[in-house]
């Protein structure tokens, strides 16, 4: 299928590993050119060494940025907008995950959670919108973890982070629909990753159990019985801000292998 993409500016963030990574690489894939930031300079670096195959082709640029800054967001737009000439796409996916419980997080961890994420996802897209405004068009997804519809106990702050997520999509989506601008969400869970990965050792030591028998443990949380990986987000984060999904907006997208127990949505 051809995504309608060649051409288009995609500007992602924490795409130095991961989901972001394979969202630029994959976006790369269909004609994009993308610009990508992280706040470790060397891993950027390296992502934009991989994701260029190691040549000066000038389809991504990496941009060193703290998504809680807002002069170095408006810094990396700025410098996306001057080298690419305009910005079409926009995938926030950068944030932490910190896990805690009601009694166990403190108002510091609350707060880094949600700046990270809430406070990130929000410089971003106001940085992004006049552009896109006056090009009368764009697009817009915020990769948001599951628990903003499944809050464990355990993980807190990342359910309220990403609950607050999802309400600044749909407010956004609903704000900016008629200046051709679509805004939407994608959802995934347990996709293998370094924080998976984490995940999985913290089980190893705690439960004193190997791998597989941890492993196990998250593969058997959804329907497929399998975990995903960060090509298959990527490739459902493409669709999303393609002309094939031009009538989808302020809607969230699970890619879980069935995980949630909602009947829509």
């Amino acid at each position: 299928m051809d995504l309608g993409l060649q051409g288009k500016v995609a500007l992602v963030t924490g795409a130095s590993r991961g989901i972001g990574k394979a969202v630029a690489q994959t976006l790369i894939n269909e004609g994009c050119r993308v610009a990508i930031c992280a706040r470790d300079g060397e891993r950027l670096r390296a992502a934009v060494h991989d994701l260029s195959h190691g040549k000066n082709n000038g389809d991504v640029i990496g941009v060193s940025t703290d998504v809680t800054d807002e002069a170095a967001v408006q810094q990396f737009v700025a410098t996306a907008h001057k080298t690419f000439g305009r910005i079409d796409i926009l995938v926030n996916n950068a944030g932490t995950h910190l896990r805690g419980t009601v009694d166990t997080t403190t108002l510091d961890i609350l707060n880094r959670q949600l700046r990270d994420k809430v406070f990130g996802f929000f410089a971003m897209i106001q940085a992004v919108l006049p552009i896109m405004r006056g090009q009368k068009d764009g697009r817009i997804v915020n990769v948001i973890g599951q628990a903003a519809r499944h809050p464990h106990p355990d993980r807190f702050p990342s359910g309220v982070t990403n609950a607050a997520c999802m309400a600044l999509t749909k407010s956004v989506a609903d704000a900016v629909a008629r200046d051709n601008i679509r805004v939407n969400a994608v959802c995934p869970q347990y996709i293998e990753s370094e924080l998976l990965a984490s995940l999985i050792d913290k089980e190893m030591r705690e439960r004193k159990v190997d791998r597989a028998t941890a492993s196990a443990g998250f593969s058997r949380a959804n329907p497929l019985g399998r975990t995903g990986t960060p090509e298959e987000v990527a490739d459902l984060v493409s669709f999303m801000v393609s002309d094939s999904a031009n009538f989808i907006a302020g809607s969230a997208v699970s890619i879980d292998g069935g995980y949630h127990r909602y009947v829509f949505g």
